[in-house]
């Protein structure tokens, strides 16, 4: 991976077509896990019909999803409050990050030279929406881990078991990308502290 170096009007490192592309995968997968949940038919079909299940019943499923948790944490270690906080935030939040991925989306895709520029200005959309991309990875790497802090990917790569040769090579690619995103989120922090803003 090559740094990042101020450019005028901006930050600039090379970029190569497979990076691009897993960069891109990687952006749209975690902006589709964003959209609000549809529930499966099983449970569509319970709280559409009362008499299958009683309320209380009902009112208990919770589908998780460890990336998801770790985009959008609970506010609170009471599972009441947390609940009620997230009916408050919830929506706002998918609503920023999945506007913010959107924008990147579009942003990484226009460019197809073997560079990438991030013009003064977005470095802050950049540095936020690749954090909300490392923790749904991280999610997914190691999803018994709790708590909105990303993993670092070797000890992520050291404690996740693969059950076949193929869940390896894609704990492995997973891991490696995880590894090379925040490499590449890093050396944009570094260019923007040690450098002078670019005009």
């Amino acid at each position: 991976m090559n740094a990042f170096r101020p450019v005028p009007g901006g930050w600039e490192c090379s970029l190569g077509e497979v990076e691009r592309h897993l960069f891109l995968k990687a952006i749209s997968e975690v902006r589709t896990l964003l959209d609000p949940p549809v529930l499966p038919f099983e449970i569509t079909t319970i709280l559409e019909n009362p008499e299958a299940e009683t309320e209380a019943e009902a009112s208990d499923i919770h589908l998780e999803n460890a990336s998801l948790d770790r985009l959008l944490p609970p506010g609170a270690n009471d599972q009441r409050t947390a609940q009620a906080m997230r009916d408050l935030t919830d929506s706002q939040l998918r609503t920023q990050k999945a506007e913010r991925l959107d924008l990147l989306y579009g942003l990484l895709s226009k460019q197809s030279e073997n560079s990438l520029l991030i013009k003064s200005g977005q470095e802050w959309d950049w540095l936020s929406g690749v954090n909300d991309v490392r923790l749904a990875i991280s999610g997914k790497l190691y999803p018994e881990k709790r708590g909105d802090t990303p993993l670092v990917a070797k000890q992520v790569s050291s404690q996740v078991k693969a059950q076949s040769s193929n869940e390896k090579f894609e704990e492995v690619l997973v891991s490696s990308f995880y590894e090379w995103l925040s490499g590449w989120q890093d050396s944009l922090l570094q260019a923007i502290d040690c450098w002078p803003q670019p005009s």
